[in-house]
C-alpha cells in the first residue's frame, strides 16, 4: 500500500478573521488527533492539497510531516465551501496500535450481473462500507463479484466475503445493490415458480369423468 507524504506546519491562527486571512494567503487550516494524540492545529498549502486530493481516500495511509517530525495519519473529515467547493478545513486521524478505527472502505464491484445480461438495470445503493478495523490490517478497498446477481435479486452485507479482521457497521440485511427487472419481464424466482407449477401439472393423474348414461348402466 503506497504511503502519501504531506508537508504541513503548526498553526497558530485561530478565530474567523485570522482563518479567513490564512485561506486568502493560500493555506488550508486543519487539525490532527487520535486516541493517544491530543488535537494539534496545522496548516497545509492549498496547492499541496489540490495536487494530491484526488488520490486520497479514508483508507490512504499518509505520512504527515510537521517540522521534521513524521506522523502516520488517515484522512478523517473534509469541509468544503458551499459555493466554491474549495477545501476550507481538513481533519486527520492519528491511529494507535490496539485501537480499532472506524472508517469507510470503498466497494469495488466486479463483473456484469446475469440479470443485466437479461435486460435488467443495476442499481448500486452502497459504494462505501463503514467498518471497524485495526489500522495495521487496513485494506484500501473491498472487491465484490456481482456476476451471479440475477433479475430481481439483490446483494446484502451478509453476502460479502470480508477479511476476518473487518467488522461491518451496517446491518447484515442491508441491501448494497439490486438488479431491477423491466416491466413485463419475469424475474428468475417467478420463472422457477412457473416451471415448478408446470411440472406439477404434468404429474397430475388424468381424471376420467363418467357420463350420466354410463353410470345408469
Amino acid at each position: 500500500m503506497e504511503i502519501l507524504k504531506i508537508e504541513a506546519e503548526k498553526r497558530e491562527e485561530f478565530g474567523k478573521r485570522p482563518m479567513k486571512r490564512l485561506r486568502k494567503n493560500g493555506w488550508v487550516p486543519g487539525v490532527a488527533y487520535g486516541p493517544d494524540q491530543k488535537p494539534f492545529p496545522i496548516k497545509i498549502r492549498f496547492n499541496t492539497i489540490e495536487k494530491i486530493f484526488h488520490h486520497i481516500t479514508e483508507t490512504t495511509p499518509i505520512d504527515l510531516v510537521i517540522d521534521g517530525k513524521s506522523y502516520k495519519v488517515f484522512l478523517k473529515m473534509v469541509q468544503r465551501d458551499k459555493i466554491t467547493d474549495k477545501v476550507v478545513h481538513i481533519d486527520f486521524y492519528v491511529p494507535t496500535k490496539g485501537h480499532k478505527m472506524r472508517l469507510n472502505i470503498p466497494l469495488r464491484y466486479e463483473g456484469k450481473p446475469i440479470g443485466v445480461e437479461r435486460g435488467g438495470t443495476l442499481e448500486i445503493l452502497v459504494e462505501e462500507l463503514p467498518v471497524e478495523i485495526d489500522p495495521d490490517k487496513l485494506i484500501e478497498e473491498i472487491e465484490v463479484d456481482i456476476s451471479n446477481v440475477g433479475l430481481g435479486e439483490s446483494l446484502h452485507v451478509k453476502d460479502l466475503e470480508l477479511p476476518e479482521d473487518v467488522k461491518p457497521l451496517l446491518d447484515e440485511e442491508e441491501v448494497l445493490l439490486v438488479v431491477v427487472a423491466p416491466r413485463g419481464l419475469s424475474t428468475e424466482e417467478e420463472e422457477k415458480e412457473e416451471e415448478a407449477a408446470a411440472e406439477e401439472k404434468e404429474e397430475e393423474p388424468e381424471v376420467i369423468k363418467k357420463g350420466k348414461k354410463e353410470e345408469e348402466e
